[in-house]
């Protein structure tokens, strides 16, 4: 494993050295159908846009249907609350070297850039220079380098508990920490540093300007969603499954189930019979770690250069955001919290989140910030009851769960997600993989059947 915690969207939490979007999407609203179909998908997220789009494209009668009055999931481009678009979600296309999407943005003329942004860490008003943040750097490859040993090793523990207490003592140890929990969503004393080894982050993250929900959108366009559809129960007792919605019973030969891993570990999506006991276990041992944004508009520029910057103040716990500051050319900021803290803020409601981040503004660069606000939004993933977190990360000890949610079930059930993905967890471009592969499995087992 390479220092890949210091990039993306770790790179964004660490910085330096640490409201509805309208997706390109043609919704058709039908009449339910009473003719069983092929394949159900549950979930328009980037899986089951992606696994829809495939079995469609072999000729097959597919029904998706969501829960949301919009498509996405956790890819969801904001267009509307401070004037540019930002996405809530998934940001940046990760390991550009092996993400299909990279080849499609390119070829669909959207713009896409490396990440390449200049960071600072601030020490109360003051940006630390490069050679104060020098053992920040040296940190992370310390701390890279020990969880990829426990990795190699096949070491099942925490990422945590690989550091020597050398590395956990390090002045530096809050702000590397925060790139970690940046990762994961959730502390590197909560996650498995084997499950961690095996993500493949080939090639430098890219950033999208129009927006990753919007790719998305652009890529399903021609997928027909049932909005507002959400499935409450689905029964598999006997041959084919049915599907329980408040529009009444959709039956299928076959489902794709394509929701977050908790939205099933927490039981809103029941299954009669229940699950295997193996199959339920999995789910909790792949929960869902938490990233929240804000974004916040000026009236004026407050920051010290026109350009985009990647900012985070010097914390000596873990508490606090990175800020993208002039996103896109403009005058908008977008911070970011993660793991324990984005859950305190998030409790706090939507102003106390903005209201952090100001305070944290206004001590790097001055009272503007505050005079000069205009605007300004928060995400709450973990509330969001049809996510109910952000991305998956897996508990020390549990390491294999991803993988038993790639065999099918009883010959009619596949699960998909980017909990389902070991090389490529936690990112959209992981979730269309799965999509990809959980389309694979259904034509596979329907030509069986």
């Amino acid at each position: 494993m390479s220092a890949k915690f210091c990039i993306g969207r770790r790179r964004f939490l660490t910085a330096a050295g640490a409201a509805t979007a309208a997706l390109a999407l043609p919704v058709v609203a039908r009449a339910q159908r009473t003719a069983a179909i092929d394949v159900a998908v549950i979930g328009a997220g980037g899986a089951g846009l992606s696994a829809a789009k495939e079995l469609l494209a072999a000729g097959l009668k597919v029904e998706v249907l969501e829960a949301r009055e919009r498509i996405g999931g956790r890819a969801y481009t904001d267009t509307s609350s401070v004037g540019e678009p930002w996405d809530r979600g998934c940001s940046w296309l990760h390991a550009s070297a092996v993400n299909p999407f990279v080849a499609y943005a390119r070829a669909n003329r959207f713009e896409v850039f490396p990440d390449r942004y200049p960071q600072r860490i601030y020490e109360g008003s003051q940006p630390m220079s490069e050679a104060a943040t020098a053992g920040l750097r040296a940190l992370r490859e310390r701390m890279a380098a020990e969880v990829a040993a426990a990795g190699r090793r096949g070491l099942d523990v925490p990422a945590e508990a690989a550091m020597t207490l050398a590395t956990r003592q390090d002045p530096w140890y809050p702000v590397a920490a925060a790139g970690l929990t940046a990762w994961e969503g959730v502390e590197p004393s909560n996650f498995s540093a084997l499950d961690s080894f095996h993500f493949d982050d080939s090639g430098e993250d890219l950033l999208i300007p129009k927006g990753y929900g919007t790719l998305l959108g652009h890529y399903a366009r021609d997928v027909e969603v049932r909005l507002r559809t959400p499935v409450s129960r689905l029964r598999w007792g006997g041959p084919g499954v049915s599907l329980e919605t408040p529009a009444g019973a959709v039956a299928a030969r076959a489902v794709i189930v394509a929701v977050p891993s908790a939205v099933i570990a927490q039981g809103a999506l029941v299954f009669s019979p229940y699950l295997p006991a193996e199959v339920l276990e999995a789910h909790h041992h792949l929960p869902l770690g938490l990233m929240n944004k804000v974004a916040l508009r000026f009236k004026k520029d407050v920051f010290p250069t026109e350009s985009s910057e990647i900012v985070r103040q010097r914390h000596e716990d873990l508490r606090g955001m990175t800020y993208i500051t002039n996103l896109w050319g403009e005058r908008v900021c977008v911070g970011a919290s993660a793991g324990a803290f984005a859950h305190e803020l998030e409790a706090a409601g939507e102003q106390a989140a903005l209201d952090f981040a100001l305070g944290e503004l206004v001590g790097m660069f001055g009272s503007d910030v505050r005079k000069h606000v205009d605007k300004g939004a928060a995400t709450a993933w973990s509330s969001d009851p049809f996510s109910r977190g952000a991305y998956s990360h897996c508990l020390p000890g549990r390491f294999g769960a991803r993988e038993i949610l790639t065999r099918p079930l009883a010959g009619r059930i596949v699960f998909a997600g980017e909990h389902t993905e070991q090389s490529a967890y936690g990112t959209l471009h992981g979730a269309h993989l799965s999509g990809l592969r959980a389309a694979r499995q259904v034509l596979d087992l329907l030509r069986r059947g």
